[in-house]
């Protein structure tokens, strides 16, 4: 799950990760905005060079092939609404937005807003690129799963039809990028390919790609924001963390908006890391429907087993323990803290201890423990907690081999598998965006067919009922009531063990900083980034 949602978020225009996103404090399914929506802080100078590095490897700038994009698209292609204070939606492309029914959403599109080629941006270019991201196929296409039309009702005016209600769906416009239907059209097959790239509206223009050094991009003199801050931006592909950590301490790279092992970057690269909350979370799954795992004493033994603290520690020593797959950090914005905090005190949690995991496992059918494997590939310190975990089973009688995937593919083969093949593993990500719903793509009967990410095959006729509840209203009492529900049977019956909600670091030089990062990650994320990086006084 950890390198699909972060392929997911970095394939449309925003940096978000699914994994790393921040404080799920969501907008209102209605929203509307105003304003210039200048992003350039005023008359600050302009700087005339940012380097960005990333160790994510591209082949194309096209969104919806596009695994590690992100960093490019960014900064090129603008979304409808952007991220706000506490992850609250606010104007871009459009202006304003509304609800005008359970499943009808009406987007007003700013007039002035002209692409890299001068063509005006109008609705029909909204529609044609939110109905290429639905392609079968797509990486952005579980975006727009429940859309049913999309259609231009005036040049500036585009309307989204929902086959059914769905509270998650006012965020995806703050994360699928716009580009222009002519060029596209005009490139099929091509697009965002080196040598053709993409047509966007966004402070940055691409004028080169090259997937085994990287991308060029110059600021948009005529960007309906305002003068760009940064006149050009170049970003710079590695082989590897370390390679670009040892870059940045040579002062060769200026920013690196996503560090996966911020501990051992920070020590190598000797520059600062700003550090946020995000949602994405450290997770134990297990297939419940395969061997040992069937039995809920077995399950329960490894709830006992993992020591928190210890696992942490091999993921760097900077996340924060949760006892729950859906951390209660993502029923903020539908609950208040003392009705979160009783919903804790109802729910079974299993605390460290080994006597306790010994207790059940001797309960179980397997009172004398098993071997298994944990699939894993070589993603920032994974293999490190895998083995954490290990040594944690291994003290119950659990035999647990790391096995590494040599390859993206072959690990994403085995876990998007049939269901028969999945086992166990430990994994990070399962999170797409602030909405408490976010990590419904790990549950669900639909989500545990071949090729989709519930990986521990929990088809619960109660759960797909609540996950199906829980997106159909907009309303705060009646979603906590539901997901109380929904968290309640997940710690009862244990598909996956919550283990810790991940922090998420950006490393600057010192010649550059990020006013607020700390504080609001999302606003930092959601948007075109680059807009946020101030010269160091």
């Amino acid at each position: 799950m950890k390198l699909l949602m972060r392929a997911a978020a970095f394939s449309v225009a925003g940096i978000a990760l699914l994994a790393g996103v921040a404080a799920c404090s969501g907008a209102g399914s209605t929203g509307s905005g105003g304003g210039t929506g200048s992003a350039t802080g005023g008359s600050a100078a302009v700087i005339p060079q940012l380097t960005v590095g990333t160790n994510f490897s591209m082949s194309t700038l096209d969104p919806t092939k596009a695994s590690y994009a992100g960093e490019v698209n960014a900064l090129s292609l603008e979304t409808l609404l952007k991220y706000g204070s506490g992850t609250t939606l606010e104007p871009n492309l459009a202006t304003s937005w509304q609800q005008t029914s359970p499943v009808t959403y009406v987007y007003h599109l700013r007039h002035d807003v002209k692409f890299w080629d001068g063509d005006a941006l109008t609705a029909a270019d909204v529609v044609y690129t939110w109905n290429y991201y639905r392609t079968p196929g797509s990486l952005a296409s579980a975006d727009f799963a429940n859309v049913k039309n999309i259609a231009a009702t005036d040049p500036y005016t585009v309307t989204v039809t929902l086959t059914h209600p769905d509270a998650s769906w006012q965020y995806k416009p703050a994360g699928n990028g716009i580009f222009a239907a002519k060029f596209a059209k005009a490139h099929k097959g091509t697009f965002g390919n080196p040598g053709v790239l993409t047509m966007g509206s966004g402070p940055w223009e691409v004028v080169s790609f090259d997937p085994s050094t990287g991308a060029e991009l110059n600021a948009n003199p005529h960007w309906w924001g305002g003068t760009v801050p940064i006149k050009h931006i170049t970003v710079r592909l590695f082989t590897s963390e370390t390679s670009l950590a040892l870059a940045m301490r040579a002062g060769e790279v200026d920013l690196d908006p996503y560090i996966l092992d911020s501990t051992t970057f920070a020590a190598t690269s000797g520059v600062h890391l700003e550090s946020a909350a995000s949602c994405a979370l450290g997770v134990f799954s297990m297939n419940v429907n395969d061997g040992p795992w069937r039995d809920i004493h077995v399950r329960r033994a490894v709830a006992y087993a993992l020591n928190r603290q210890d696992i942490i520690a091999a993921a760097g020593g900077t996340n924060t323990p949760i006892q729950t797959f859906i951390p209660t950090q993502a029923l903020s914005s539908i609950a208040s803290p003392a009705q979160i905090s009783q919903l804790l005190d109802s729910v079974n949690t299993y605390p460290y201890s080994v006597a306790k995991a010994k207790a059940e496992l001797a309960q179980s059918a397997y009172p004398h423990g098993f071997s298994t494997t944990l699939y894993e590939y070589n993603y920032g310190s994974s293999v490190d907690i895998s083995q954490a975990v290990a040594a944690e089973l291994g003290k119950i009688g659990i035999t647990a081999h790391v096995k590494v995937s040599p390859t993206l593919t072959a690990w994403q083969a085995v876990m998007t598998g049939p269901p028969s093949g999945r086992s166990t593993e430990f994994s990070t990500g399962w999170c797409a965006g602030p909405d408490v719903s976010a990590y419904d793509g790990a549950l669900g009967s639909w989500n545990a067919k071949q090729g989709q990410w519930n990986t521990a095959d929990y088809t619960s006729p109660e759960v797909d009922s609540l996950v199906n509840a829980g997106i159909a209203t907009s309303d705060p009492a009646k979603r906590f009531a539901i997901y109380s529900r929904l968290i309640k049977n997940l710690q009862a019956n244990l598909p996956y063990i919550g283990l810790y909600q991940e922090s998420t670091s950006i490393a600057l030089s010192s010649k550059f900083t990020v006013p607020g990062f700390a504080k609001n990650y999302w606003f930092f994320s959601g948007n075109a980034y680059a807009l946020d990086v101030k010269a160091a006084s």
